[in-house]
């Protein structure tokens, strides 16, 4: 990005100047009865933090107002326009098109040749008064934190924030203790709860009461989830099968036999021979006992 001291930056279209000289030759009708003395208007960067929208905004301004074209931007009354308005329009159209980022432009192709449509374009692009809007500059200034020993840069780091949240405050739409309330609750919940709102931050003059609204009936939801879960997991199991599928059970097979009818423990013929044998086994051991007696 070039600065005030003339560098040029390497690729005017992936990095356009911070501020651009512009020379325009004002129509035989227009307000302005001489060329304009190229004047060093500021480049407008694309929408997001790092926006300038707001010095852009009043240096602009200034200059349309010197050249004597503002009233262009002032009424869209078409009963009030000036015999100059054609003129002035497209001075105010050229101009704005030579002194905004790229990209910025899809903001104001729709009104090509209408310099107060492009104006109201831009601001409302770079001017976000929804309530997550507001919310989000409350937030910046109540939970801002001095790091190191620089005073200096924390106060303009603190007014920057104040300036931004000032410029979305207007009579028709001030800041209200509802504001802050809300600021201060989303603050204060995890992340993961946020996301049930976010529609509603979208939107402007959402009150507090429809945000607890909304928490409360995610809050609902989460409990039934959770009971839901917990009776699919404590629902009746199917028995389980006994046995390992693997191991096919194995084929009797009796070896006194030599019969696959029947196995060895059910089979009539050892238990016959196992009844015939305890007899002769107790004989011997009485015997035996006699015989030590003695």
């Amino acid at each position: 990005m070039s600065n005030d001291n003339g560098e040029h930056p390497s690729n005017t279209a992936k990095d356009p100047p911070a501020h651009l000289t512009v020379t325009l030759e004002p129509g035989s009708m227009s307000s302005s009865n001489q060329k304009t003395s190229a004047p060093r208007l500021p480049v407008l960067n694309p929408p997001g933090p790092n926006t300038n929208y707001l010095d852009w905004e009043m240096v602009v301004e200034a200059y349309f107002r010197h050249v004597k074209v503002k009233h262009v931007l002032d009424t869209s009354d078409i009963k009030l326009r000036k015999a100059t308005w054609s003129d002035d329009n497209d001075l105010i159209c050229a101009t704005i098109l030579q002194i905004i980022d790229p990209a910025n432009n899809r903001y104001v192709r729709p009104f090509r040749t209408d310099g107060r449509g492009m104006w109201i374009a831009l601001a409302e692009a770079h001017q976000d008064t929804s309530t997550g809007g507001k919310v989000y500059w409350i937030r910046k200034l109540l939970i801002a934190r001095m790091e190191g020993d620089n005073i200096d840069s924390h106060i303009d780091t603190m007014a920057k924030y104040h300036e931004r949240l000032n410029a979305l405050v207007t009579p028709e739409k001030p800041l209200t203790p509802d504001d802050v309330h809300t600021a201060a609750l989303l603050g204060s919940i995890p992340k993961d709860w946020v996301a049930c709102v976010s529609n509603l931050m979208n939107q402007e003059g959402i009150k507090t009461a429809t945000i607890v609204s909304a928490l409360k009936n995610e809050s609902i939801r989460r409990q039934s989830q959770g009971d839901i879960i917990s009776v699919s997991s404590t629902a009746t199991k199917p028995p389980a099968k006994s046995g390992n599928p693997n191991n096919p059970p194995k084929k009797k097979f009796c070896t006194m036999c030599n019969l696959d009818t029947h196995d060895l423990n059910s089979c009539h013929n050892t238990r016959r021979l196992i009844e015939e044998h305890k007899p002769t086994v107790r004989t011997l051991r009485v015997e035996g006992s006699t015989r030590s007696f003695r």
